[in-house]
């Protein structure tokens, strides 16, 4: 039996970003993984954003499309795998399970078997769609997200079903292939973690790309009539659709159930309960991405592999989720980190706001897109805690932003800094001398 200091279970991000840095503080680390490592999460986060890679345009056809998309997945499968060599990871290509608190049974793609046994266990073997019992799946009609890459062509009507950046980052997709989209939440807001003038914005971008946003509304029924599915939503709205494909909720691999019976909690759709750690009910047993809870983005991924490899050596570190940038690929970039003017208060801060819009130039353009930066702040203190921005430049900024909240930056650092007319972050200024003036206002 070979032994490890730590296994890591899924080569997905999470898994991959935690092998990663569990190798890089000095950990013998072995990595199972029965795909194409990062496969799955690539095709599922690009397999509607190909445009500008390579020969890839609005005019290409799908299957021009999907054959640039894989060619895209095997270098970043190869680029990952190259990433963990280079820190010694030992990768094992099979389909793993727990077998012990500290022993992981596989079973090796070319048949053979291998027990592992590792002084700490991360499990990092993703999630599943979960398909609603009024909408179950079924090939070609109701489908995942992950599907979309697979299909053979491309719906003339669809409903997306779903929030978050999942969601409208699917329907932005499909309608720049040339779909007609309708894009529906049983939730009033697209992101809860933003403000509501926030949302209003995004909302209103959405539908300028001719997106029908229904934002609270529960799909009632559905119902085939020739190759089409009439749709009805609880208020009475009516239409039809071709596809629907649900981009939001989440559930357990299969097989997840059984790894209860070692002691680890399972919460709703069996999902793992984790602390702050990213440790499960079972010590030295961590779990991190979706399995942990619901569908994660690149940076929340990376963050909890990172987390939890470092608790798997001893360190003392915890995830704080509003402290770890996001980013939504939009007409124009929608990014966030810290508090809103909603969970301010939840954290003990007295908050306030300042906001910015930039108007876009009047020539029709739909890529001259409305501009909107807020800062958020804490009364007493001055100290900046959030920040949120709809910007072209908003990937560029969102990180420093978070050192720089990190680093106690006030309102007045930011509001008095010179920058350049017109660069990406003089609006966030603007922001900063509005949050300003809202600190002196009685």
């Amino acid at each position: 039996m070979e032994q490890f200091d730590v296994l890591v279970l899924g080569g997905g991000w999470a898994g991959v970003s935690a092998a990663i840095r569990a190798a890089e503080l000095g950990a013998k680390v072995s990595l199972i993984e029965k795909g194409d490592i990062g496969r799955v999460g690539f095709q599922r986060r690009h397999a509607l954003f190909m445009e500008g890679r390579g020969t890839i345009s609005p005019s290409s056809s799908w299957d021009e499309y999907k054959t640039a998309l894989n060619l895209e997945a095997e270098d970043y499968c190869q680029s990952l795998r190259d990433k963990l060599d280079a820190v010694n990871v030992s990768i094992v290509e099979g389909e793993g399970k727990l077998a012990n608190q500290g022993e992981m049974s596989v079973q090796l793609n070319d048949g053979g078997h291998l027990l592992l046994k590792g002084k700490t266990v991360i499990l990092a073997c993703g999630s599943a769609p979960r398909f609603p019992s009024t909408l179950p799946h079924e090939d070609g009609v109701v489908i995942s997200i992950e599907e979309i890459s697979q299909l053979p062509t491309l719906p003339e009507k669809v409903m997306v079903i779903g929030r978050g950046s999942s969601a409208c980052e699917t329907a932005l997709g499909l309608q720049k292939r040339g779909c007609k989209v309708f894009l529906c939440s049983e939730q009033k807001e697209l992101f809860s973690e933003m403000d509501e003038d926030f949302n209003i914005e995004i909302e209103r971008q959405l539908k300028e790309r001719k997106i029908k946003i229904l934002a609270g509304k529960k799909l009632i029924s559905f119902y085939k009539t020739g190759g089409e599915l009439e749709v009805t939503l609880e208020t009475g709205i009516k239409f039809s659709a071709h596809q629907i494909v649900i981009a939001g909720d989440r559930r357990g691999v299969e097989g997840i159930s059984e790894i209860e019976k070692l002691g680890i909690r399972l919460g709703e759709h069996q999902k793992i309960f984790v602390d702050e750690a990213m440790m499960t009910s079972l010590p030295g047993v961590y779990a991190v991405g979706s399995v942990a809870g619901e569908l994660t983005s690149d940076t929340l991924s990376q963050e909890e592999g990172k987390v939890a490899a470092e608790n798997t050596l001893g360190k003392k570190k915890k995830l704080n989720r509003e402290w770890v940038p996001q980013i939504a690929r939009l007409s124009s970039d929608v990014a966030y980190v810290g508090c809103n003017m909603k969970t301010a208060g939840h954290q003990g801060f007295h908050p306030v706001e300042g906001v910015f819009d930039r108007e876009p130039h009047a020539d029709g353009n739909l890529a001259q897109v409305k501009e909107k930066y807020k800062i958020v702040a804490d009364k007493r203190t001055r100290l900046i805690v959030g920040v949120q921005i709809i910007s072209k430049r908003s990937s560029d900024w969102i990180s420093m932003f978070l050192l720089l909240i990190k680093k106690g930056v006030t309102v007045g650092n930011l509001a008095n800094s010179i920058s350049p007319e017109g660069a990406g972050i003089s609006g966030l200024c603007e922001a900063a001398r509005n949050c300003a003036r809202a600190l002196k206002a009685p």
